[in-house]
């Protein structure tokens, strides 16, 4: 139906348009009940009912780098609104470096992973439909295309060829951007959450090498591309190419069959900055050399002064951070230093409430972080940006940004107590849980946690992890004695 500026869906406000996704218009609106702004996805006629299902499926869906749904009307959807650019926005301005585009790859794959989970196929997976907010956090939109397999209706769907007939969609409308399709989907098979792996695989390699994996003049070219062009990963970072080949392969039967065996082949994917370390250039001696054969008698010649010299003794800093006035420093004096050294949090007494306290290193003032509670306090930890914070309040594992907002939940600890933590650049939190359980693993963004080490001794209990340089192994201590680390 026409909208414009000024019309109202209910108790929706219309605002702006914002663009038109898989099926209908987007746009911007005030919830004039609850004071926010949303987006809302207006239905085109025809779509009425592929719509519904839409709203049905994405309604099951909760997951921080899943758009929310919050409504839902005779022929709108009312959605989060999801502010930044599209990885499609990133990707114009060239290759994403590895380090960076691991950190996103992973956070894609957690959204198809939450999906798949209750059966729901995206189908129409592509750098536009995914949203790269300003704090980091990604978001998949647009589930418009999404099949949930395993039900009788979604069976009918995925038989259907992509090209569906008058009546669905209209007529010649692909589902699905061609340079995305998996092999089986462009052929018009049945498709499963291994065409969404697939897309996962051809979106990871164009991040990285700034190129679209398949692309033609025609849509036909480009399907014909994807149906019968071996995909060249000689571009790619070589640490990835074991986990895009298990994608990208074109019999559904040989691909990865589950996103979680890709996030396993990123983990152990060696960190960028240790490669670098471990592979020196070795093209520059060659012009090096004659260089060097001219400054080897001058270092020489520094080195025998300088051995003359005592060696210069490191100076030891010390310093008292006293609590502010009225506060009191909780009894074991908890406290994490930033990863980058510039600012420290600790735990502080203020009017009988426990809160994280937060202090520069270059000032005199400290100040609690708004909504940062709790009534254990436990040992926190950083985001390796120094821009958040982990904690453990209300028996769940938290994050807040130091520089306002509320906290986010990031997981559930069932009843225990985070005891130590690590998060790594790749977007993974280590914790201890205490009571004689294992280290657990959750992504920053949020999740599920799940155990990452096996108990071996009844009554032992695995506390503060502690990820090593690659990222990928850690350290952790082991308690014996009883149900807390």
């Amino acid at each position: 139906m026409p909208v414009s500026s000024g019309d109202r869906l209910g108790p929706y406000e219309i605002r702006d348009r914002l663009g038109a996704g898989g099926m209908g218009e987007v746009f911007l609106a005030q919830d004039t009940r609850l004071g926010r702004s949303v987006a809302v996805k207006v239905s085109a006629e025809r779509f009425n009912e592929r719509f519904e299902r839409e709203a049905r499926l994405i309604a099951s869906l909760n997951h921080p780098n899943i758009c929310t749904l919050y409504d839902v009307g005779p022929d709108y959807l009312v959605m989060e609104l999801v502010e930044g650019p599209t990885l499609e926005d990133r990707l114009k301005e060239g290759p994403i470096p590895l380090d960076e585009a691991l950190v996103l790859a992973r956070q894609i794959a957690e959204a198809l992973q939450a999906a798949h989970e209750k059966g729901i196929v995206h189908r129409d997976l592509k750098p536009v439909n995914i949203k790269l907010k300003h704090d980091g956090t990604v978001k998949v939109l647009d589930f418009g295309l999404a099949t949930a397999a395993g039900t009788a209706a979604a069976s009918a769907i995925s038989q259907s060829s992509p090209t569906l007939a008058m009546g669905t969609t209209m007529a010649g409308t692909i589902l699905g951007t061609a340079g995305y399709m998996a092999p089986e989907q462009a052929r018009g098979k049945p498709v499963d959450k291994r065409a969404d792996i697939w897309a996962y695989g051809v979106i990871v390699y164009e991040m990285l090498t700034g190129q679209k994996l398949f692309e033609g003049e025609t849509v036909s070219d480009s399907l014909a591309a994807v149906i019968t062009k071996e995909p060249d990963l000689n571009r790619v970072p070589f640490q990835v190419r074991r986990m895009l080949r298990g994608c990208l392969q074109k019999d559904p039967r040989h691909r990865l069959h589950d996103i979680g065996d890709a996030m396993l082949l990123l983990d152990e994917a060696p960190a960028p900055a240790l490669i670098a370390a471990q592979r020196p250039p070795r093209q520059r001696w060659v012009w090096l050399w004659p260089a060097a054969a001219v400054a080897f008698a001058i270092v020489f010649s520094l080195l025998s002064t300088l051995r003359q010299q005592p060696a210069a003794t490191a100076e030891t800093l010390r310093f008292q951070i006293p609590a502010p006035d009225k506060v009191t420093l909780v009894r074991n004096g908890i406290f994490a230093l930033s990863p980058d050294g510039r600012k420290v949090v600790f735990w502080a007494i203020e009017n009988g409430e426990q809160k994280l306290w937060i202090r520069s290193m270059d000032s005199l003032e400290a100040h609690p972080i708004a909504g940062a509670n709790s009534i254990s306090p436990a040992p926190m930890f950083w985001s390796p940006d120094s821009r958040y914070v982990a904690f453990d309040a209300d028996g769940k594992l938290k994050r807040v940004d130091i520089n306002g907002g509320p906290p986010d939940v990031i997981c559930d600890l069932a009843g225990g107590g985070s005891i130590g933590g690590s998060w790594n650049r790749n977007g993974v939190i280590l914790f201890g849980a205490g009571n004689g359980r294992p280290i657990m693993r959750v992504p920053a963004t949020g999740g599920t946690a799940t155990p990452v080490t096996a108990l071996n001794t009844k009554g032992t209990t695995h506390v503060y992890p502690v990820f090593l340089e690659d990222r990928k192994h850690f350290l952790y201590m082991v308690y014996n004695g009883g149900s807390d680390g």
